[in-house]
């Protein structure tokens, strides 16, 4: 259906070759083929590897060429094994390993190192909520949670499970439904016999054992 595409298929059945090279025996009708070609004849290359002895005459042979080499970084976490290039990246990774919380919310006991975490957290004291369900008193400050609760008020469920009645249409929910008709289970547990395919369940689980354990050593 494109023009560009016909006129390109047309060259490559062209029998005679328009663009012919002085130099050797290589003949081609595309313009970009025969220009790339001539830059093999060249003397003197224009990229060089900053890694290796590699000289080019094509911008995008060098580029490859990069990724091959291992990228040294520069930025080196002293207490751990962390390393990169972004300089903001490195800043945001030593705040892990500070001890003191530089941001304290006013409300309750939360405390961080970043600040987008905080204004994230101060979004559950928020009392007027941004985000307003038009069917119900539903009331947010998270867009994707407005979005999700919303699916409950569609009348039509668009998601059916096909070996019992139940429909929804949070995709969330109706994958954790499938799991109820697994027959085999995927996690199952070393210490005993509990097995399951929810992983919440699972979690809670590996608790039991680490209670038990922890009340025989006091």
């Amino acid at each position: 259906n494109s023009k560009g595409g016909i006129k390109t298929l047309v060259l490559i059945h062209k029998i005679s070759k328009d663009l012919k090279c002085d130099q050797c025996d290589y003949a081609t009708n595309d313009k970009y083929s025969f220009k790339s070609h001539l830059l093999v004849h060249e003397s003197s290359k224009n990229f060089k590897c900053s890694d290796g002895d590699y000289v080019t005459n094509k911008k995008c042979s060098i580029k490859s060429l990069r990724l091959i080499h291992p990228i040294s970084k520069h930025l080196k976490c002293r207490q751990c094994e962390y390393a990169t290039n972004n300089k903001v990246r490195f800043k945001n990774h030593l705040l892990i390993h500070k001890s003191s919380q530089d941001f304290k919310c006013s409300h309750c006991d939360y405390v961080t190192n970043y600040q987008r975490n905080l204004q994230r957290h101060l979004l559950k004291h928020k009392i007027f909520k941004d985000f307003k369900c038009s069917q119900c008193d539903y009331g947010t400050n998270f867009k994707y949670k407005l979005k999700s609760h919303l699916l409950i008020h569609q009348r039509c469920k668009r998601l059916k499970c096909s070996q019992c009645d139940y429909e929804t249409n949070n995709k969330r929910n109706f994958n954790k439904h499938l799991l109820k008709h697994k027959i085999s289970k995927d996690l199952k547990c070393s210490q005993c016999h509990y097995e399951t395919n929810n992983k919440g369940n699972f979690n809670k689980h590996l608790l039991k054992h680490k209670i038990s354990k922890d009340l025989k050593c006091s």
